[in-house]
């Protein structure tokens, strides 16, 4: 397995497979998901401003689907996130 970390993201690959890796220093899951679900509301308001000025639809298809992607990634993460912080507060969460 190749190893590349920088800007406390680690970038690894195995056989076909890359796994992207962000590590985030004495970050609680909660804190962290409140953090990327406040990223992803500055996405959509920035996209909802857009749209109602018309300015959107301006841009390309593959543009504007590249913002909803990020928008789902940045969703699926919070989930993620918020689950584990559901099991730290259960005391099923690992401690690191």
């Amino acid at each position: 397995m190749y190893d590349y970390p920088r800007y406390n993201i680690t970038a690894q690959r195995a056989g076909r497979d890359t796994f992207l890796t962000a590590h985030a220093a004495s970050e609680s899951p909660l804190s962290l998901a409140a953090e990327k679900t406040a990223q992803r509301n500055a996405l959509l308001s920035v996209a909802i401003e857009n749209a109602a000025g018309g300015t959107f639809c301006n841009l390309t298809e593959e543009t504007q689907g590249h913002l909803l992607s990020l928008a789902t990634v940045l969703a699926h993460e919070t989930l993620v996130l918020s689950e584990l912080a559901a099991l730290d507060e259960q005391g099923e969460g690992g401690e690191g």
